[in-house]
């Protein structure tokens, strides 16, 4: 089975960012995974990719899901990779 790490990306005083780690938490429940927050307000490059679209979930170079997120849609994006 493959270990899976998921990037979130994210930043200080960001209530999407809260709810983000809320839903992983739920979505840890059907699939087996880890992340790691990244905060972009550290690297210039990633403040200017993800300013306005943060929280921004990846696996590898693919984005899960960005905005808005649902443990359903991490869960089915996943489960490809199991």
């Amino acid at each position: 089975m493959n270990k899976i790490e998921l990037m979130m990306y994210s930043q200080p005083n960001c209530g999407l960012c809260e709810e983000a780690k809320l839903q992983l938490e739920l979505a840890k429940e059907d699939v087996s995974f880890t992340y790691r927050t990244v905060n972009i307000t550290e690297d210039d490059l990633l403040l200017e990719r993800f300013q306005l679209r943060v929280p921004v979930i990846m696996y590898h170079d693919e984005i899960i899901q960005e905005g808005i997120i649902d443990f359903v849609t991490v869960t089915e994006a996943l489960a490809k990779y199991l």
